[in-house]
């Protein structure tokens, strides 16, 4: 790592000089907010998420004029089947690098490589169990070729996820959207002629080409070039996890991924259950909008949590800025989201600016205590407690769904905002004083402190 400007570094100044340095560090007067490493690296971030998905639905509306509405569904279906388990795959490793591989220092690439390995044998293991024990059987192809090229896909795209985090976690976070956007287009270039030679399959097979040449390039500039520069320059402010905490804190992890997958998708089958695909439309597309705003919260704590992780003399610094972006992303976000929510549905149709307006003005009004929630989690991973956030998950998730359950038959979907800003206010109310009571403890804060100031109540 370069040396950092020793006027970022307060220890040791009158106490006076260092608040007014402070202040103005919060405020982005002493360096520029563009400057700063976090803040390009979650614009990075974010432009890789805003453009993928807006290349993602040029896709997909391509697809459903080329090929037929029965080979989309079913390709649609190979394709988030694919996904999902190699969510699973990766074991929790993407969040893993994000915090410790800025510490890894001449380990980083036997990290790396030994992650691979598990995420890659596990990931064939469970994906060849789903493959051929029949659970796929109603979209993917019956043929053994199919089917294995099905099993390949997953462990491609295990390292094609993986290496996004490999990027995010040794600060090279730019290369990115570069690499996501040039697959979407990608992508999208091969589509119609794949759809031509393959009708059925041609729409997942244009989604998943492109990762092989991705998985070179990025893997080429990965081992050769950016790891060993990491290996040379990182001086390590803190140890590596032993197996045994790694374990642990990869298992804490992995039951937040469960909720984090699972939430949405059990609430779509509790809205078509009890009130019919129709009104899941107008469910839907509030959740995705509210969603993808959720998705520009989630960049910065990643890149919050690299930088810190990275410097930890500097964490009032780094705290300060992810507390700034985060309300330049949010408040005019959810300001124009709920004055604007019936010209902003309209998009998507008159029938869902009659029917979702209050749910995505209530949905959009639950973030910035979820913004804490996150800012919360951050903290819990830098203290290395990150079953608090588990605990988190489970209590969200009860509250969440005692709500919907109790409501949905009187309010309909309305009572997912309810449940949404209900769960949201009473965890925000729970965990913004002890997230406030960690933030001050920044002020002195010079390294990792496992048994010192943490995020627990």
């Amino acid at each position: 790592m370069a040396p950092e400007e020793s006027a970022d570094n307060y220890h040791g100044e009158p106490q006076p000089m260092r608040k007014r340095a402070e202040a103005t560090s919060f405020l982005g007067v002493g360096g520029p907010l563009l400057s700063s490493r976090l803040v390009q690296s979650a614009v990075a971030l974010m432009i890789s998420s805003g453009g993928t998905a807006l290349l993602g639905v040029v896709f997909w509306g391509v697809a459903a004029h080329v090929a037929t509405t029965a080979d989309v569904g079913r390709s649609s279906a190979e394709i988030t089947a694919m996904i999902l388990l190699a969510s699973f795959a990766q074991l929790s490793f993407g969040t893993i690098f994000e915090r410790f591989l800025p510490v890894a220092g001449a380990q980083t690439r036997r990290f790396v490589i030994r992650a691979y390995v598990m995420c890659v044998a596990f990931g064939l293991v469970v994906t060849s169990i789903y493959a051929f024990s029949g659970l796929a059987g109603s979209f993917l192809p019956s043929s053994f070729v199919w089917r294995s090229l099905f099993i390949l896909s997953v462990v491609f795209w295990t390292i094609f996820a993986l290496q996004d985090s490999v990027l995010i976690g040794i600060r090279a976070a730019k290369w990115v959207p570069v690499e996501n956007i040039l697959f979407s287009i990608m992508k999208l270039a091969l589509l119609t002629a794949l759809i031509a030679v393959w009708p059925r399959q041609g729409i997942f097979l244009a989604y998943t080409a492109p990762v092989i040449l991705t998985l070179l390039a990025v893997n080429w500039y990965l081992f050769g070039k950016r790891i060993p520069e990491h290996e040379k320059l990182a001086s390590p402010a803190e140890t590596l996890p032993r197996t045994r905490e790694l374990v642990f804190l990869a298992g804490a992890q992995y039951a937040t991924l469960l909720f984090t997958l699972l939430i949405p998708s059990i609430t779509t089958l509790i809205v078509i259950e009890r009130l019919g695909p129709i009104i899941n439309a107008y469910y839907y597309v509030p959740a995705v909008i509210t969603s993808s705003l959720s998705t520009f919260l989630l960049s910065v704590f990643k890149s919050f949590v690299v930088e810190a992780a990275s410097e930890p003399h500097r964490l009032r610094h780094h705290t300060n800025m992810a507390i700034v972006v985060m309300s330049i992303v949010l408040v005019p976000s959810i300001l124009i989201g709920v004055i604007f929510a019936p010209f902003i549905l309209r998009l998507f149709g008159n029938e869902y600016a009659a029917h979702s307006i209050t749910l995505l003005r209530m949905l959009l009004l639950s973030l910035p205590m979820g913004a804490v929630s996150i800012f919360y989690g951050a903290f819990a991973w830098l203290d290395r407690r990150v079953w608090w956030m588990t605990l988190r998950d489970l209590a969200s998730s009860v509250i969440y769904f005692g709500v919907v359950f109790l409501l949905i038959g009187r309010y309909g979907i309305i009572s997912i905002g309810i449940a949404a800003l209900s769960s949201s206010v009473l965890l925000g109310a729970f965990f913004l004083p002890i997230s406030i009571r960690r933030y001050r403890l920044t002020t002195n804060f010079d390294g990792p402190q496992v048994d010192g100031p943490t995020i627990g109540p």
